[in-house]
């Protein structure tokens, strides 16, 4: 759906509807993820002893939460999918490691499997609204 902008003298011009806030929220907590997995990686890479396979592992989360995160911004109808994944993986991962950590999974997943599933995201990214 695309609406008219009247902010002005341009009455003729268009703009695409704004991201829905639990999308936006999605796209924020993705980023912050992709962000401590690339943190995790560089202190895994540097400290001593530091195991090469954690390094991996932190370094191939890294990049599914980017993908993740700029798929979701870049409204592409296939984008819940990979988010679905990726936090069904965290939180299966976090269960092993009772307490704190299984929470934020389960969390994570929750929000998600919400966030994602309101009729406006589900709008949102299901019509891409053609500028006429």
């Amino acid at each position: 759906m695309v609406g008219r902008a009247h902010d002005g003298g341009y009455r003729d011009t268009f703009r695409h509807p704004a991201t829905p806030t639990p999308v936006q929220i999605t796209v924020l907590v993705f980023a912050v993820l992709a962000l401590l997995f690339a943190l995790a990686t560089a202190h895994r890479a540097v400290v001593d002893g530091g195991s090469l396979g954690a390094a991996a592992f932190f370094a191939v989360m890294a990049v599914a939460c980017t993908l993740v995160a700029v798929t979701l911004a870049a409204r592409r109808q296939w984008a819940p999918y990979p988010a679905y994944a990726l936090t069904g993986l965290l939180a299966a991962a976090s269960l092993g490691l009772w307490g704190a950590i299984t929470c934020v999974g389960a969390i994570l997943l929750v929000w998600v499997l919400w966030a994602l599933n309101t009729r406006v995201s589900r709008d949102w990214f299901g019509r891409r609204g053609r500028l006429r």
